[in-house]
């Protein structure tokens, strides 16, 4: 069996001279072998900052984003932040699950924000006591194709930044049965 392995995604983008970074990152082995991955998003002068703010240092520099929710860039920020989780959430492996969770300055704000981009993702499940949005791969972990004997090779849609509808599920691997 070929062994997968998983590491740390990101993508880096400037708007209107700030630097804002989308972090995807293994966070813990679940009990049926699926990975929780999580999600960073951060908007910030340095990558060094944001990726101290990330790992969650104890320096200025990672203080001074925690105060903050969009730098001075604004909403036009979290709208292509939207956009790169959309597109990197197809690196994970089948069956994994991406957290996202609001941890800004004023996660509140952020949650609502970003709840008004999930509108049209009805694949998003979201917690509003815990600020969180949650999102799993096809085919999901429960489904009944992981107890027949074949191969799963994951295929990403022709548009990353559509929804997963019911008629698109199985656009979204193919399954070939062993003999």
């Amino acid at each position: 069996m070929k062994r997968l392995r998983r590491k740390s995604i990101s993508n880096t983008f400037i708007i209107k001279g700030h630097l804002c970074k989308v972090i995807l990152d293994p966070w813990s082995k679940l009990n049926n072998g699926f990975w929780a991955w999580n999600i960073g998003f951060a908007v910030g002068k340095s990558n060094r900052q944001i990726n101290d703010w990330y790992h969650k240092r104890k320096n200025k520099r990672a203080r001074s984003l925690d105060k903050q929710f969009t730098g001075k860039v604004g909403l036009k920020a979290i709208a292509e932040g939207w956009k790169r989780v959309l597109k990197l959430r197809w690196n994970i492996q089948p069956g994994d699950s991406i957290t996202f969770d609001c941890t800004s300055g004023k996660p509140e704000q952020q949650f609502k924000a970003f709840q008004y981009w999930r509108r049209y993702h009805c694949d998003w499940l979201y917690d509003e006591k815990k600020l969180e949005f949650y999102w799993t791969r096809p085919p999901y972990p429960d489904d009944e194709i992981w107890k027949q004997n074949g191969i799963i090779i994951p295929r990403t849609p022709s548009n990353v930044l559509e929804p997963i509808e019911p008629d698109k599920y199985f656009d979204c691997f193919t399954f070939v049965p062993e003999e």
